[in-house]
């Protein structure tokens, strides 16, 4: 009888802890991480480290959930749509007081229909468009972090890697929200004393290869932005892995292959400069900390990230004969991007 009343009681116990828990849990400030990737990106990963490194810092308590769209994964638009209704679901039922909203993708698919309304708060991070671009602009529970990409470093690292010569030089992105906002600020960008003679947008891979070899004798260098979410051809809407086409790139390109990714070196890449995922996610979560330890207060304003990670990979730039500084090799090691 007395272990049948004390069962009761332990039971009874644990029910009433589990549900101080969950009011605990509840009257924390909730915070939703929304990803446009997936967990298996390397900059979704780094972008997670920087986050951790806030939040570990942090002595507010929160409750932080996250989501992995994967949308730039996906050919196809309807894909992309259904993507996003997942992740609005996801948000009705959290209910986050704030959602901390990773890349381009992420904003055009899904955040810009919370702009401007009382909850959620928004902190955009790692966007290649301007906060304008998603109607972000005086919209009172918007703030976030703009990434540039780091062309001037660009610029200086091709001087070096080709000797201090001017040169010609072509980019090539996907057509998608991050790739066209990497585009735009290309295209804006002094390169002088570099020439920049085209840049191109093909929607497939097969098209990619045509532009790619039309470049033969015709330019000295290749940006290569986003390549997410490339089908095989025009008749063929299966996605082509990014990995196989930085792979084809660099097996196939005449000009030197200069990517603006984390991911581009550790996917076979030769050489990257791009911007820092990790501080950016550390800079977007401090934002997103202090406006909801503020409360009702005015969101912070728009900022930028110009922090920037250097990628090697030793082999194939070797073969390229391209030699570069010492303090480009220990950059990249630095930042763990320093290969073989």
């Amino acid at each position: 009888m007395k272990q049948g009343i004390g069962a009761i009681l332990v039971g009874v116990f644990l029910v009433v802890a589990l549900l101080l828990l969950s009011g605990f849990n509840r009257a924390k400030p909730r915070i939703l991480v929304m990803h446009s990737s997936d967990r298996n990106s390397s900059t979704v990963q780094r972008l997670d480290e920087g986050i951790h490194i806030a939040l570990d810092r942090n002595r507010l308590p929160v409750f932080v959930r996250w989501h992995y769209l994967g949308i730039d994964h996906f050919p196809v638009e309807d894909l992309r749509q259904d993507a996003a209704k997942i992740g609005a679901r996801t948000i009705e039922q959290f209910d986050p007081d704030l959602v901390i909203a990773v890349d381009d993708e992420a904003q055009h698919y899904l955040m810009t229909r919370y702009g401007g309304h009382a909850r959620p708060k928004v902190v955009f991070t790692a966007i290649d468009h301007e906060p304008a671009a998603y109607g972000y602009v005086g919209a009172g529970n918007v703030a976030g972090i703009v990434e540039t990409l780091p062309l001037t470093a660009i610029r200086d690292t091709l001087l070096q890697a080709l000797q201090g010569k001017p040169l010609r030089l072509a980019v090539i992105g996907s057509p998608g929200p991050t790739g066209q906002g990497q585009s735009r600020q290309v295209q804006a960008y002094d390169w002088a004393p570099h020439q920049v003679v085209s840049v191109d947008s093909p929607a497939d891979f097969a098209t990619w290869q045509t532009t790619i070899q039309a470049m033969d004798g015709k330019v000295d260098a290749l940006l290569v932005l986003s390549c997410e979410g490339l089908t095989v051809s025009p008749l063929d809407a299966r996605p082509v892995p990014p990995a196989d086409i930085v792979h084809w790139i660099e097996a196939n390109a005449k000009p030197l292959p200069l990517g603006v990714s984390l991911s581009y070196v550790e996917m076979g890449g030769a050489l990257s400069v791009a911007p820092s995922a990790r501080v950016m996610g550390e800079e977007a979560t401090n934002l997103a900390l202090a406006w909801v330890k503020a409360g009702t207060a005015a969101p912070p304003v728009f900022g930028q990230s110009n922090h920037y990670s250097v990628g090697i990979r030793a082999t194939p730039l070797q073969a390229r004969q391209v030699v570069l500084p010492s303090i480009y090799i220990e950059a990249a090691r630095l930042n763990r991007l320093y290969f073989p």
